[in-house]
């Protein structure tokens, strides 16, 4: 019995036991990469750049809500579904830093991520370069720094499409009504552009559909358009869609006023048809995207060309998108660089299908190719590249600092190696071809092209978005918020502290708008009064008011100090000289000019002065420091 026990025992086989392991594909490591740099990018440094007045408006109004007892009128936001989430943050965590726009810049993280929905079209390399490309956009960091509402339409339709894509492939309704509450919502919650978006897009479709012929591998796309809208859940998608609006728009019931935004959001696009804004240029999207994106531009029309030429639908879906915003940007006067986003993304996915092409392996019937020689051609782009751009600023530095055309000195040793390098570029390009063929060399040449022009993208980049953010002369700024407001705000938190022991407990008197970036640094101080004009015998402890106007009729003596709220330049101010150093670095001859001056006027018993030491306060430029 034992022994028929034991041979029971040895016939129950073992199990080894295999230690777990974690498999992460390269691909994975590229878009968590990715993912963390565009991160970094949109949220380091993000509250040491001044709110705009645009930012401080879309903050204010959500700060009203979180904080009822804010000083000045509640103002209208132009961007509900922003509203709604800016507020549920502020009510949680408060207004300090950068908490209005920390929900836009993850929102421009999940814009870099978008090709992923769209690997099956693009391809893995092709979604993956889109995805860096959109990192080191200018014009996609801006924005997402910026607190800009197209960064919520721009991805709420992407992904939108993406929705209705899965419903023409699986039928299955939740898709249908997840695309339909997020396309109502770019109309009608995100930005007042959304219904130009919308416009482009189907734009794009159409000019796919008109393209596309028997060549193209998707079966019949129109009779599967048609089929797709025939079972759409009509009745259910309206229903979710005017539920969806209604809880975002009333912030789930909490703020029924919210609706009104809607009104605000459709009249302000509707404005945007008829009427440019003050000191903007004509067809700013347009031109801020050929500024900021060369890269961009240089591989996306090649892409396009090749979508044109070839057999795919979602590369000529690409160029009609390109070509619709192109026209938008163009026509629509209130178009503003971050509505150069309807640009970018559809460039960023035909470029990335470009260097797609250039990143295969070379395969040539007449040349042996080693892996080495495309990055060989590559490095040596980028050098030659670097030593003209190098020897280019020199020259338009030396542009810049001339008086006119007639009186330009430019050293003749950059214009010299300058000059020598062109050739180079095409004899090394040449060489290449001669010993590896011009499929290798082309693909050296491009890949190179696109690494010195990212680089430079990205410095332009931040720049736009840190560096230079209180800079007149970047083209993205119109009468950028100064840097010294801050001081502006540290003088009142001093004065607040001697007055009554704490930072944010003194009473102000502001001849201000309530709702702009000034508002918006003074939003703690609950006893602050803002008033139409200053009346006689006032006597507060602190005043804010415009440079030039008079305090002489005040009840007690003051002491001001004046402070620069905005800075303004005109294209005008550019001359022909000053262009290729305004193009690499914003700089030119003519400075910014002071915009828009207040001074801060503190009651002299509060500043320390005995009695009468002072004189009578009349306007910033008299008065002490």
């Amino acid at each position: 019995m034992a022994e028929a026990v034991n041979l029971r025992e040895q016939a129950v086989p073992t199990v080894e036991r295999v230690p777990l392991r974690l498999a992460v594909s390269v691909e994975a490591l590229a878009w968590l990469t990715v993912g963390l740099l565009a991160l970094v990018l949109r949220v380091a440094q993000l509250d040491v750049i001044p709110f705009s007045n645009a930012e401080a408006h879309e903050a204010l109004a959500a700060w009203h809500v979180a904080w009822p007892d804010a000083p000045g009128g509640a103002p209208l936001s132009s961007s509900p579904l922003m509203f709604a989430l800016n507020t549920l943050v502020m009510a949680s965590f408060g207004s300090a830093g950068a908490a209005p726009r920390i929900m836009t810049a993850l929102a421009g993280v999940a814009l870099v991520l978008l090709p992923l929905l769209w690997r099956r079209e693009m391809g893995r390399t092709g979604a993956l370069v889109a995805g860096v490309l959109l990192t080191i956009s200018p014009t996609a960091l801006v924005s997402a720094r910026t607190m800009s509402p197209t960064v919520w339409a721009v991805l709420l339709a992407v992904t939108g499409l993406w929705f209705a894509r899965r419903f023409v492939r699986s039928r299955r309704a939740h898709d249908a009504l997840l695309a339909s509450v997020l396309i109502v919502s770019v109309a009608l919650l995100a930005d007042p552009t959304g219904m130009i978006l919308l416009a482009v897009l189907l734009v794009g479709w159409v000019v796919a559909v008109l393209l596309s012929g028997d060549d193209v591998p998707e079966v019949q796309p129109m009779p599967r358009l048609r089929a797709a809208l025939a079972e759409w859940p009509w009745w259910s998608a309206l229903i979710a869609s005017v539920i969806a609006v209604v809880l975002v728009g009333t912030l789930f019931f909490m703020h029924p006023r919210g609706l009104t935004q809607i009104g605000e959001l459709l009249a302000r696009g509707v404005d945007g048809l008829f009427r440019r804004p003050q000191g903007y240029p004509i067809s700013f999207p347009l031109l801020s995207v050929l500024l900021y994106e060369p890269p961009l531009w240089l591989f996306g029309a090649i892409g396009a060309y090749f979508a044109l030429n070839g057999d795919r639908l979602w590369g000529r879906f690409l160029t009609g998108w390109l070509f619709g915003a192109l026209v938008a940007g163009v026509l629509y006067q209130g178009g503003e660089p971050q509505h150069g986003l309807w640009l970018v993304i559809p460039l960023a996915g035909l470029a990335g299908d470009v260097v797609t092409r250039l990143l295969r392996p070379v395969e040539d019937a007449y040349w042996v190719v080693p892996a080495w020689a495309v990055p060989l051609m590559g490095i040596g782009t980028v050098a030659l590249l670097g030593i003209v751009a190098i020897n280019l600023l020199q020259i338009a530095r030396s542009l810049m600092l001339s008086n006119a055309l007639t009186t330009v000195q430019v050293e003749p040793r950059p214009v010299v190696i300058g000059i020598m390098t062109l050739p180079l570029l095409l004899i090394f390009f040449f060489l290449g071809g001669s010993l590896w063929g011009s499929r290798a060399a082309w693909r050296g040449v491009g890949l190179g092209a696109l690494l010195f022009l990212g680089v430079y993208s990205l410095s332009n980049a931040w720049g736009a978005a840190v560096t230079r953010a209180d800079d007149a002369r970047e083209l993205w700024r119109v009468n950028p918020v100064s840097r010294d407001t801050a001081l502006l705000r540290q003088t009142v938190i001093e004065a607040s502290l001697r007055a009554t022991g704490a930072p944010d407990r003194l009473t102000l008197t502001a001849l201000l708008p309530d709702d702009g970036a000034l508002a918006w640094l003074l939003r703690d101080y609950a006893d602050l009064e803002y008033v139409p004009a200053l009346e006689r015998g006032i006597n507060a402890p602190v005043v804010i008011a415009p440079v030039g106007m008079e305090l002489t009729e005040a009840g007690a003596r003051y002491v001001g100090q004046d402070f620069t709220v905005t800075h303004t330049w005109s294209l005008s101010d550019l001359r022909l000289v000053d262009l290729p150093m305004w193009i690499f670095y914003r700089e030119t001859q003519a400075r910014p000019m002071v915009g828009e001056r207040v001074v801060v006027w503190v009651r002299e018993d509060l500043y320390g002065l005995p009695p009468g030491q002072s004189e009578p306060a009349s306007t910033g430029e008299e008065s002490a420091p």
